[in-house]
C-alpha cells in the first residue's frame, strides 16, 4: 500500500524532512494592509513561509487564513492519483478551522483512504510529534497502530513555551482573536507547560531570564526522574543565550532545531522560546 502523509505548515517539521517525497504540505495566506493576498503554498511540496513572516513583521494589520476546504479537496484529489491512502496531520486546539477543513474535504474524495489525526501541540512541540510519527507511519502494519502512537505522543511530550500571549490556552475564539493581530499588548512573558495533552501557565514575570531559571529547575528534576532520549526547540534570536544555555543542561541528546511557523508566529509572538522532548 503505498501512503502519503499531508501536514499543514503549523506543524513545524524540520525542513530536511520535505525531502521525503511523500509529505505534503498545505499552507496558509496573508492578507496585507492593502488588501493584498500573499500565498505560503506556491506548489504541492513548496511553502514561502520565511516570506510571508516576513510581512507579518513589517504590517501589524495583516492577517492570516486558514487552507480552504477547496485545497484540501484539490491535494488530496491530486494524491488519490498515485497512492492508496493518506495521513492527514492537523491541530483542532491551535488550528480549528484548519482540522475542519480538512474532515469536509475527506468526505468529498473518492479514491483513496484518508485518516485524521490531531495533535493539541504547537512549536517545537508540534515538530517532535510529527517528526516522530512520521518516522513510525511507514513501521506501522493498521491505521489503529499509527492512532496509538499518535496518542502516546501527544501524552508524553513535554514543552516549556515562554510567549507574552497570555490567551494560548483561552477559549477558542480568544486564541482567534489574536490571529487578527501579530502583537501583544501587554510585555509580560507567559511560562506554559504542555504534558498529557494540556496546557497550563506556570509562571508570569516581566523579564524572561526569571522564567528560564523556571524550566532549569524543572528539567534538572526530569533529569532526575526519566532519560530524556529526543529534543526539538525553536528560538527568537533576543532568547537565543538562554535556550542554549537550558538546552545544554539536557546532555547526550540529539536536539533538533526547528523554525517558527506562520501559526506560531501569531500565537507565541516574535519573542518566544519554545522547547520540547520526550
Amino acid at each position: 500500500m503505498k501512503q502519503a502523509i499531508v501536514i499543514d505548515s503549523s506543524r513545524e517539521i524540520p525542513l530536511e524532512l520535505y525531502r521525503n517525497e511523500h509529505i505534503f504540505p498545505v499552507g496558509y495566506s496573508i492578507e496585507d494592509s492593502k488588501k493584498e493576498s500573499h500565498y505560503e503554498r506556491e506548489s504541492v511540496d513548496k511553502l514561502h513561509t520565511d516570506e510571508l513572516i516576513s510581512i507579518i513583521n513589517g504590517d501589524k494589520k495583516a492577517r492570516i487564513f486558514a487552507p480552504n476546504i477547496k485545497e484540501f479537496v484539490e491535494l488530496y484529489t491530486f494524491l488519490a492519483e498515485e497512492y492508496d491512502s493518506l495521513i492527514s496531520i492537523h491541530s483542532s486546539y491551535f488550528t480549528p478551522a484548519v482540522y475542519e477543513h480538512a474532515l469536509v474535504a475527506k468526505k468529498m474524495v473518492s479514491g483513496i483512504t484518508i485518516d485524521l489525526v490531531d495533535s493539541p501541540t504547537i512549536g517545537s512541540a508540534a515538530g517532535l510529534f510529527t517528526s516522530e510519527l512520521i518516522k513510525f507511519i511507514p513501521k506501522a502494519s493498521t491505521i489503529n497502530d499509527i492512532r496509538k502512537k499518535a496518542i502516546d505522543l501527544n501524552r508524553n511530550i513535554n514543552a516549556y513555551t515562554i510567549t507574552e500571549n497570555d490567551k494560548l490556552v483561552k477559549e477558542v475564539k480568544d486564541r482567534e482573536n489574536v490571529l487578527k493581530s501579530s502583537s501583544f499588548p501587554l510585555k509580560n512573558y507567559n511560562l506554559y507547560h504542555y504534558f498529557h495533552t494540556n496546557w497550563e501557565i506556570i509562571s508570569t514575570n516581566r523579564k524572561s531570564k526569571n522564567l528560564f531559571k523556571d524550566i532549569n529547575s524543572r528539567i534538572n528534576l526530569t533529569n532526575k526522574t526519566k532519560e530524556i532520549t529526543k529534543v526539538f526547540y525553536s528560538t527568537s534570536s533576543n532568547h537565543i543565550r538562554e535556550t542554549k544555555e537550558t538546552l545544554r543542561r539536557i546532555r547526550k541528546v540529539e536536539k533538533t532545531e526547528t523554525h517558527q511557523s506562520i501559526i506560531s508566529r501569531y500565537l507565541l509572538g516574535k519573542d518566544f522560546s519554545s522547547i520540547a522532548f520526550l
